[in-house]
């Protein structure tokens, strides 16, 4: 990459680039190409497969949710933001919503694999990546949250009343299917549990501790309320034994769907993301073994390991990513129900 291009990131992108050390920004750069496209070009297609996350350098992009029905533009991009980083990080590689230029644009292209590389390289580069998109991306979701916020009450078709269970649960009977502590005590096997989790088998030892000693294992009993949709979380969490409700309202469609978290899965993650609402209420229905990482605690984690805080953004970034879809979805939905 030309010291040119390097001084236009480093300009560009400061606040990332101020963080990196000079090895780290080659690194980073080294990983990328220049491309040049002209005003009124489709960049990214919804539902179209996508390769690559860009780096606005200059110009201005527009973002547009799109289906049959037709579109509505959700977003604008400009200088020193990324787009396409949600397929790669929601898992899913089509595209979640259309990217046209604007202007005439310069971006640095990152392809997939090149990314995938990067995060799971060693050093600071892979937190400082993670950390940059948890803000971007929390500030986007923000904003979709808002929009959709607004298209909800300026809608006049549907009136609000009251949420509708999902289709074939009977809420009185929900205790009789829902799975059981398998353990009386499970803290004397949590030690092992830890260690299998996936990112977290990798671990030094001394990583490991750190996380050990940090996250508190609690037996907590049936009713108890993690998280309230629509209320901001002081914690993260991580099934021990058991099982949690987590129930999310669909202010659309105005009905109730529920999952079931099961051992090993972690949720309320975007507790850790700043100023973020829960996007669903999690509470225990039988008694259930939990553990949990404070907002407190990660954030001194993240000064102390790299691994650690590594672990937990790669985690939050790709939740972010999957909320990013859920809400463009609901904005089209909205858009499409209100012509």
């Amino acid at each position: 990459m030309s010291p040119e291009i390097a001084g236009e990131f480093t300009q560009t992108f400061h606040s990332l680039a101020a963080e990196l050390s000079a090895s780290d920004l080659d690194r980073f750069l080294h990983a990328t190409s220049l491309i040049e496209v002209p005003a009124g070009r489709k960049l990214i297609k919804a539902r179209m497969p996508v390769d690559s996350i860009y780096l606005v350098l200059s110009g201005r992009l527009d973002v547009f949710a799109e289906s049959k029905e037709g579109a509505i533009k959700v977003s604008e991009i400009g200088p020193g933001e990324w787009v396409g980083e949600i397929s790669v990080l929601s898992g899913d590689d089509r595209a979640s919503a259309t990217v046209s230029t604007a202007t005439d644009v310069r971006l640095l292209r990152l392809r997939h694999e090149a990314f995938e590389n990067l995060i799971i390289g060693e050093g600071e580069l892979p937190v400082l990546m993670l950390q940059h998109l948890v803000l971007l991306m929390s500030a986007r979701l923000s904003e979709l949250v808002e929009m959709l916020s607004k298209l909800i009450l300026d809608r006049s078709v549907v009136s609000r009343g009251s949420e509708t269970e999902p289709a074939g649960i009977d809420v009185r009977d929900r205790a009789a299917y829902w799975p059981e502590c398998r353990l009386a005590d499970a803290s004397a096997s949590f030690r092992g549990f830890l260690h299998t989790l996936p990112g977290v088998e990798s671990f030094s030892a001394a990583d490991f501790e750190m996380l050990y000693n940090a996250v508190k294992l609690t037996l907590y009993p049936a009713g108890h309320v993690f998280t309230l949709q629509g209320q901001r979380g002081d914690s993260i969490f991580v099934v021990v034994d058991g099982a949690v409700s987590q129930r999310t309202h669909n202010p659309v469609a105005n009905t109730v769907s529920e999952a079931v978290l099961n051992v090993g899965e972690w949720f309320a993650l975007t507790s850790l993301a700043k100023e973020l609402p829960e996007f669903s209420t999690a509470s225990a229905i039988k008694p259930v073994f939990v553990a949990s990482l404070t907002r407190d605690s990660f954030n001194r984690l993240f000064d102390e390991s790299s691994a650690i805080a590594r672990f937990v953004l790669y985690m939050l970034v790709k939740e972010l990513a999957r909320k990013v879809q859920l809400t463009l979805l609901s904005i089209l939905a909205v858009s499409v129900e209100s012509r």
